[in-house]
């Protein structure tokens, strides 16, 4: 008998971590109470479990899901920024300490995670709730495979608010889901006092990658008509992928690409006989046999802020590690009144 009570014991004891996790799972997810529009410069929000500056009351509740995560995955929770021009859905309102925060849910578009974390209320500017459509909305009026019923459910939406001078502002969503073979950035455009959809692009998806792993807004024509600067991954072969950064602004019926550039651009699937410099210097980016790691930043000029591209290429060759040779680049793309001048 007495063997019996402690087999019974044991088995509570190590059902119980499980029958807690279902619990959690069950648990209804929150709804947003308002939204919370980045109109500044970027910021970050805070990983659940963060011991950085949030209130207190609910930070380790509230973290201990997302931490798991964190930990199941092999990572360590941190920052996720968040860039200018976002809308994030807003879950709860808090006082702390003479500071007002907002509990905001936000898709890390690394890991293509939803996270909650805590902004300061002087970093967001407060939208009410009615003004922009559900996500549910938002599907139903893209039907096809996002009606789909796994999709319909398991679909992450990214928000953008993008300005279009006197038409009124655009929302663009990006749009990614495990069942679906691209994922999508829309642009739903006012008609009528109502959102419908606009240009698109689509992108391949991968398992943990979505075409876009960073997206902010800027004014850079100083037009009122704003631009979405996203980072974009690419693979070529096996020893060539990278990143780009692309600029692309709303013109009629589609997205019009103002400017692209590598930020990472590894190129080893071929090396060459031998080491050759080209001139200009940026005409060594992608070359068989080179790594080109750059950043971009923002010169202005009059009303415009034109992309200037600061990096260097890496010249490498088979069974050595360092490179051989590595050139610097610095180049300020113009406008020339339909686009921003190629860096290559």
């Amino acid at each position: 008998m007495r063997r019996a009570q402690t087999l019974l014991v044991l088995l509570v004891l190590l059902s119980g971590p499980l029958v807690l996790l279902a619990i959690g799972k069950e648990t209804p997810k929150e709804n947003p109470v308002a939204w919370g529009y980045v109109r500044g410069e970027a910021i970050v929000t805070l990983r659940p479990g963060s011991r950085a500056a949030a209130p207190a009351p609910e930070r380790e509740a509230e973290g201990s899901e997302g931490l798991a995560a964190a930990r199941a995955l092999g990572r360590r929770a941190g920052p996720v920024r968040v860039g200018r021009g976002a809308l994030l859905p807003i879950l709860k309102w808090e006082d702390k300490k003479g500071a007002r925060w907002a509990r905001v849910r936000v898709v890390n578009l690394n890991s293509l995670e939803p996270v909650n974390g805590w902004i300061e209320s002087s970093q967001i500017e407060e939208v009410a709730l009615a003004k922009y459509p559900t996500d549910a909305a938002l599907l139903r009026l893209l039907g096809g495979d996002f009606l789909d019923d796994y999709a319909f459910t398991h679909t992450q939406v990214v928000r953008f608010v993008m300005q279009q001078g006197s038409a009124g502002p655009a929302l663009l969503c990006f749009l990614t889901a495990p069942v679906l073979a691209n994922a999508r950035l829309v642009a739903f455009l006012p008609t009528s006092g109502q959102m419908a959809p606009g240009p698109s692009v689509e992108f391949p998806a991968a398992e943990i990658q979505a075409g876009i792993t960073m997206a902010e807004v800027r004014d850079l024509l100083g037009d009122g008509n704003e631009c979405l600067i996203t980072r974009e991954p690419f693979q070529a072969g096996f020893g060539t992928r990278g990143a780009n950064e692309v600029i692309r602004r709303i013109e009629g019926p589609e997205f019009q690409v103002l400017w692209k550039a590598p930020l990472e651009f590894r190129s080893l699937d071929l090396y060459p006989a031998r080491v050759k410099v080209l001139q200009p210097p940026e005409k060594n980016i992608g070359q068989p046999g080179t790594v080109t790691r750059g950043a971009v930043t923002f010169r202005q000029r009059g009303n415009i802020y034109e992309p200037v591209w600061k990096g260097k290429v890496e010249f490498h060759v088979p069974g050595r590690e360092e490179p051989v040779q590595s050139v610097p680049v610095e180049k300020v793309c113009p406008w020339d009144g339909m686009e921003f001048q190629p860096l290559q």
